[in-house]
């Protein structure tokens, strides 16, 4: 198989850390350290794929305007990338970072897309997946002017070709992409919304969900599969920046799932949490780091619990 992994992101964004001593609500804050990178969680994603060695392309909307700072910042970054201009701008987060490593994030919604964004971005999956491609990961939020289960169609695009997809969405999208065939990554948060109402993970996957893979912080992450559910605890508290632990879990699981159809299981989990709290340590999401996950993989403990 191929380690070419493309993210879909639908709401991309320029992504700005600011590092401060602490945030003051209500006062002058002065900022020593800014960093701004072309973001939005798939291109986190094909960052982290890049940083594991992979091959990540990042597939995404973007502005219908020039300059193209988000065309721009992917260049910067060195991801292979295709773009439809759907856009009227790219909207920009704000993650505030005190030296504490509490993290408050500012999120713009972002602009609607405009009549034809989805024609043209699933006739951009299709060209990309004919090329060749070891698994898809579709990430994020859905901007206005998409109906919420375009993920779930996306999906069912590379379920055609025989590709594995992961999704991260949240909220009517991940409801959507239940039925669609994907590995679902949600948080605790949105997976017990998900199975609200005596539905459970089990339930998905006995209904044709390959897997289900909820992040969990500092708890680590479980899996649950036709082939047993496991759950895999990180070696030790992390404390830093979380805001791009779940892409990098997605980018790691991506790597797995491209290597065949018979995943260990219990070895990809592990990397999973190892990978996300590897993140952390990490000022601006879309980073790792290396030696910390080397470390933490062999050490971070999974356990069948069915």
């Amino acid at each position: 198989m191929t380690d070419r992994i493309i993210t879909v992101t639908l709401n991309p964004a320029i992504d700005v850390t600011y590092r401060v001593d602490a945030l003051r609500v209500g006062q002058t804050v002065r900022v020593p350290q800014v960093r701004s990178r072309a973001g939005g969680k798939g291109v986190n994603v094909a960052a982290v794929v890049n940083a594991l060695g992979g091959n990540g392309f990042a597939l995404a909307l973007t502005t219908t305007a020039e300059p193209d700072e988000f065309r721009a910042g992917l260049e910067e970054l060195g991801i292979a990338h295709r773009l439809v201009p759907a856009l009227a701008s790219v909207r920009r987060t704000v993650a505030v970072v005190a030296e504490d490593g509490t993290t408050t994030m500012l999120q713009e919604n972002g602009f609607p897309a405009c009549e034809g964004a989805e024609t043209a971005i699933t006739g951009a999956l299709r060209d990309e997946l004919e090329a060749g491609a070891g698994g898809v990961v579709i990430s994020g939020s859905v901007p206005h002017g998409l109906h919420p289960a375009v993920p779930a169609r996306l999906a069912r695009v590379c379920a055609e070709f025989g590709v594995p997809v992961i999704t991260d969405v949240s909220g009517p999208a991940l409801r959507a992409a239940a039925d669609s065939g994907a590995v679902l990554m949600p948080n605790s948060d949105e997976l017990a919304e998900l199975v609200g109402g005596g539905r459970t993970v089990h339930d998905l996957v006995a209904g044709g969900t390959p897997a289900v893979v909820a992040t969990a912080g500092a708890d680590g992450a479980i899996a649950a599969t036709a082939h047993g559910t496991w759950q895999a605890r990180p070696p030790e508290v992390v404390t830093g920046n979380p805001t791009g632990a779940g892409d990098a879990a997605a980018a790691a699981l991506a790597l797995h799932l491209a290597a065949g159809r018979d995943v260990d299981w219990p070895a990809a989990l592990a990397d999973v949490v190892a990978t996300s709290a590897s993140a952390v340590l990490r000022p601006v999401a879309g980073e790792i780091d290396l030696g910390a996950r080397t470390r933490w993989i062999p050490l971070t403990t999974v356990k069948e619990t069915r």
